[in-house]
């Protein structure tokens, strides 16, 4: 917020001179701080509040004969001015049934690709990312803004700092219904919303946060005894790409290529790892974890195996339900020349036991959005220098 505006009101000045002594009376109308009633009425005008709908109810459905819907939606928070968001609040309408809610921001770049999704506000079933654009555009050009789950409503963010958001922009909130929770009758209809607090771009004395994306690729062979049609790595990349888009194999090729890897004959591991060399000085204020329901444990390191290595992120016990920021207890400065590891484990025996995945096809599982593929993916909120 911009610093408090401090009023001075010029000294009335009285002298009274007596002989044999000077005294001096001096009234003051001081120094006047109007802190307590100028600057609360400054904030008040200064910030704004953007309320985003889901367009209309939406009626949640299994499906493929489980018990989870994924389902995206675009919603208008209708911002009338370049902002800095200062908080997001979630308002998921049907509790009981809302399992977790992550909300992605919608550029001008975008606009007409979600909203041809959307289909007038009907959503699309989705997991991951939005699925706007390819595996990597959506997480590029579609970042997280904030993430909700049970106990957690309101997410404020660092101090000192905000998340762009420009006029006209649209969000993508992705809700994840859990229908185990109904035990009889039939399934509410949800119409959820979210709240922007903003503060106006220009003039604000926040700093901007920008996303920093660390992917590693993902190569995860069916378990020991485990036998199936797309335990072959070759075929599972087909059904991937049929499943979503050619594109997608393409993808979980260059990874490997990326992270110094065969791209088309690479090792199965149940640990991804990838380094990658930092090219822009810039700070980490906080830092997120993104996986999909094989993933186990997450770590981001600064320089690994050097003196003076750094954790930029752990989540030994990651959870698909909760992949809420953690903000550093001191921003970690980034250098050109710098190495950030980003390294994840998965369990790839749990495709038999989660609900949403045991009655699928066992498969080898590579980088990909659908609910049957992975990723390794740390994002690092991050001030540029």
């Amino acid at each position: 917020m911009p610093c408090e505006k401090v009023y001075r009101i010029p000294f009335m000045k009285s002298l009274r001179i007596a002989l044999g002594s000077a005294l001096i009376t001096t009234s003051l109308f001081g120094l006047l701080t109007l802190s307590s009633t100028m600057s609360s009425a400054h904030a008040a005008s200064a910030s704004q509040a953007f309320t985003a709908t889901m367009t209309s109810p939406y009626q949640p459905a299994p499906v493929n004969g489980g018990t989870d819907d994924y389902r995206c939606f675009v919603i208008d928070p209708h911002i009338t001015k370049n902002s800095i968001i200062t908080s997001v609040t979630f308002k998921p309408q049907q509790k009981l049934i809302v399992h977790h809610m992550i909300l992605f921001q919608i550029t001008q770049k975008d606009r007409s690709d979600a909203l041809a999704l959307d289909k007038n506000g009907a959503g699309w079933s989705c997991f991951g990312g939005t699925g706007v654009g390819s595996s990597f555009s959506s997480f590029l050009t579609t970042p997280w803004l904030s993430s909700w789950a049970p106990g957690r409503n309101t997410d404020v963010m660092p101090a000192g700092y905000g998340t762009t958001i420009s006029k006209n922009d649209l969000l993508v909130v992705q809700v994840h219904y859990n229908l185990l929770a109904i035990d009889f009758g039939s399934t509410p209809k949800d119409r959820s919303s979210v709240v922007l607090n903003t503060v106006p771009a220009a003039g604000s004395k926040l700093k901007p946060l920008f996303a920093d994306l660390f992917p590693a690729p993902v190569e995860l062979a069916c378990p020991q005894g485990v036998t199936g049609d797309l335990c072959d790595r070759g075929k599972s990349l087909i059904d991937l790409a049929r499943r979503t888009s050619s594109a997608s194999a393409v993808e979980a090729a260059g990874l490997n290529l990326i992270c110094g890897q065969s791209a088309f004959n690479p090792t199965p591991n149940n640990t991804s790892t990838c380094d990658r060399t930092i090219t822009q000085n810039e700070t980490v204020i906080k830092s997120t974890p993104h996986m999909h329901l094989l993933g186990t444990s997450m770590k981001m390191i600064l320089n690994p195996g050097k003196p003076g290595e750094k954790i930029l992120l752990d989540r030994p016990h990651y959870n698909f339900d909760d992949q809420s920021p953690t903000v550093l207890s001191k921003p970690i400065a980034l250098k050109v020349g710098d190495v950030v590891r980003v390294q994840c484990t998965f369990d790839p025996a749990l495709r038999s036991v989660l609900p949403q995945l045991k009655k699928a096809a066992p498969r080898y599982v590579t980088w990909g959005e659908g609910s049957s593929d992975e990723m390794c993916l740390g994002v690092l909120g991050v001030a540029r220098n």
